[in-house]
């Protein structure tokens, strides 16, 4: 195996790792921030500090990955199966059948009707609350 083609499979590798991380990072945050509302329901779930936490441990692979990738565009590193599209035999896609006219309009009375249900409840006037002092303190008129 040559370097180039073990620098691109130490890059995919990186880059599956580091997903991985994010969304273990991502849950250990929700699962530790609703643990904390069921003790405290005006408490937050997310917060600045939990995200910086959270992304520590990745910072040196992500600095890792990046300095890996500079390295092959220093060294003009490509996969050059990557751009060869024609050896690919590329079929035309079959197109399924649209879902019946019924279900669409089931799901649109649906959406209607929860919607409906959302402005009856005062949701509706809580969202437009929380958006006007958004747009207020952002003006800076609050």
């Amino acid at each position: 195996m040559n370097k180039k083609k073990l620098l691109l499979i130490v890059q995919s590798l990186l880059c599956v790792i580091l997903v991985v991380m994010l969304a273990v990072g991502a849950l250990g945050i929700y699962r530790d921030g609703r643990a904390l509302q069921a003790a405290d329901p005006l408490s937050t779930i997310f917060s600045r500090e939990k995200a910086a936490a959270a992304l520590k441990p990745v910072l040196p692979l992500l600095a890792l990955g990046l300095a890996l990738t500079v390295f092959g565009l220093v060294r003009g590193i490509r996969d050059e199966r990557a751009e060869k599209a024609e050896g690919l035999k590329i079929e035309p896609v079959k197109r399924e059948k649209r879902p019946p006219r019924l279900l669409r309009t089931a799901l649109l009375v649906l959406a209607l009707v929860l919607i409906a249900a959302g402005v009856f409840n005062g949701s509706a006037r809580d969202v437009f609350g929380k958006a006007v002092k958004i747009c207020t303190e952002c003006v800076g008129l609050g």
